[in-house]
């Protein structure tokens, strides 16, 4: 009988641990990009600097910020031009996630590492830039 109860015990815990190994904790951050002078948020000095050999902007605001759990079922982060950024876990190898982004009508799969982060731009909003940043949670 313990014999019994243990396996059950080591079955019902390797299924958590693999559920667990499916899921991935992100920190999704909104940020308007704009070429205009204005402030720079502290927290995306180094989204500026990334961004800087392709385009340089001058201002950079944190419009959300969501933490979410991505698995293979889809994630939603809203953003402010009414469209939405879907996010969905395809697989992860050797501690890097590749994650589907599709923001429409672009649909690309990235590789996210544990402690990078990556920047999906997002369309237009009020002549300015939408990027969404994913990185891990602070």
């Amino acid at each position: 009988m313990l014999t019994r109860l243990v396996m059950t015990g080591a079955v019902l815990l390797a299924q958590v641990v693999l559920a667990d190994a499916n899921k991935v904790p992100v920190q999704a951050d909104v940020v308007l990009a704009s070429r205009k002078p204005g402030p720079v948020d502290p927290s995306l000095v180094s989204m500026q600097s990334t961004l800087g050999a392709r385009v340089k902007y001058l201002s950079l605001k944190k419009v959300s910020t969501q933490r979410l759990e991505l698995s293979t079922a889809p994630s939603k982060v809203a953003l402010p031009n009414a469209k939405s950024a879907e996010l969905t876990l395809v697989g992860i190898k050797d501690n890097v996630a590749q994650v589907k982004v599709k923001v429409p009508p672009v649909d690309t799969t990235y590789s996210l590492g544990k402690d990078k982060s990556l920047f999906v731009q997002a369309g237009a909003h009020e002549g300015d830039d939408l990027w969404v940043v994913l990185s891990q949670p602070k």
